[in-house]
């Protein structure tokens, strides 16, 4: 069972994960390997993250968005972390990832951020 979603829109993937527990499972390689393959199949990918359901972040969440990112980058896309709740909003700032990580409040800032990118 997949825990998360895609959706193709024009500037970006976007990606919503359908279940919080997915992400934080270190024994879900499945989910991190399907992550991974998305990013892999397309040049320059942009990809926002609607974290709406993530409602904590594990080490092992952490490290699949930061891997991600670091394999979206050596592509020369850019991902973007949208809908955050307060409580991982505080963690990746406690962390200092929120300087890492592009994070906006919504999908329209996520792919309007995205879509930035592409004209530079």
């Amino acid at each position: 069972m997949s825990t998360f979603t895609t959706r193709d829109d024009a500037d970006a993937l976007l990606v919503t994960f359908t279940d919080p527990s997915g992400l934080n499972d270190f024994r879900n390689t499945p989910l991190r390997d399907a992550l991974f393959d998305l990013v892999q199949s397309r040049s320059e990918p942009r990809v926002a993250l609607d974290m709406n359901k993530i409602d904590y972040l594990s080490s092992s969440g952490v490290a699949i968005l930061v891997g991600l990112k670091r394999r979206i980058e050596t592509r020369n896309g850019k991902i973007v972390l949208f809908r955050l709740q307060s409580i991982v909003r505080d963690l990746l700032q406690v962390m200092k990832l929120d300087r890492y990580f592009v994070i906006v409040d919504d999908e329209e800032q996520a792919v309007a951020s995205l879509r930035s990118v592409s004209s530079v």
